[in-house]
């Protein structure tokens, strides 16, 4: 489903996520991602650390001033397992992270995350693509993205987790771990998202890939049938956007697809005049988001490129 994409020009920028030093223990794939794209004392910082090999640790975010801000030893996951903290008003400067390990025989991982003073540029369009690109699908980008999904559907065991739509949980600041992680408000555009449980992991994956500047195609297939498999005939991506269908002659209400509202997030490289879509109906009224559609999202996650 996830391929890397030629032709646009990929932006890079200082506070994207690396695999951090693991001393010891670099076979742990460790990644370090904070959030948002550039760290400012106007926003707050998240950090979330990410591991394929469990221990016990405590992840700490350490100011400029040496003072330990925020630190966490809840254990997410498995794997990866991943640890996440938060400072909500974060002081200009360069800041810590790290984690500390227990009995690990390897010493702590660091990170530093630069937190600027003044609001950061806004991340800008480039020609060809419906969002810049600024990194690869890894082993990293992954265990991030099931981070993500983890922190996402979270919930007590027992609990049913339900929501009227998807929009509503990525609305959530305390559940979205990459909440207008652009700096652009992109969160708070009242986009409506609601796929049903097939659509569901492809939503996903490409709204992560729309934060984290990633990759991001989908193959057109058949479903197959009379002792024939499914085959696939067209494949769309970031670069090369399907062209919607002509609406019938008295269409219902539309819904755009999933990548046409990002394209305004960025702002268009050339003006485009709008473009009707075909009918797709709607979920009915009392439909729910439930854990069973996150089961749906787990079976995307564990596709690979």
């Amino acid at each position: 489903m996830l391929v890397s994409t030629g032709g646009a020009r990929a932006q890079t920028w200082p506070n994207l996520f690396v695999p951090a030093s693991a001393g010891a223990c670099d076979d742990a794939e460790v990644a370090v991602l904070p959030s948002p794209l550039t760290p400012w004392r106007g926003a707050p910082l998240r950090v979330i650390i990410a591991v394929e090999k469990p221990f016990e640790g405590e992840l700490s975010l350490i100011a400029p001033d040496g003072s330990v801000a925020a630190r966490s030893r809840e254990r997410h996951g498995g794997p990866p397992y991943f640890w996440l903290a938060e400072v909500k008003s974060p002081a200009a400067g360069t800041w810590r992270a790290t984690l500390t390990r227990g009995l690990a025989p390897c010493g702590a991982i660091s990170r530093d995350i630069a937190v600027r003073a003044d609001a950061p540029p806004r991340p800008g369009s480039v020609a060809g693509s419906v969002w810049p690109l600024r990194a690869a699908w890894s082993r990293a980008t992954e265990n991030l993205f099931s981070a993500w999904i983890e922190t996402l559907f979270d919930a007590p065991l027992g609990e049913e987790l339900s929501w009227p739509a998807l929009h509503v949980g990525l609305r959530d600041r305390s559940r979205n771990f990459l909440f207008n992680h652009l700096g652009l408000g992109e969160d708070e555009l009242k986009m409506v998202l609601r796929p049903d449980c097939a659509d569901l992991p492809y939503f996903l994956r490409a709204y992560f890939a729309f934060k984290m500047g990633l990759p991001f195609g989908y193959a057109k297939c058949t479903r197959g049938g009379a002792g024939e498999g499914p085959k696939c005939y067209e494949w769309w991506n970031i670069q090369n956007l399907e062209e919607p269908r002509a609406p019938p002659p008295s269409p219902p209400e539309q819904i755009a697809a999933p990548l046409r509202p990002l394209l305004d997030v960025f702002g268009r490289p050339v003006a485009q005049p709008p473009v009707p879509v075909a009918a797709k109906p709607q979920p009915p009224a009392r439909s729910r988001l439930t854990w069973s559609a996150a089961w749906c999202a787990s079976l995307g996650a564990g596709q690979r490129r």
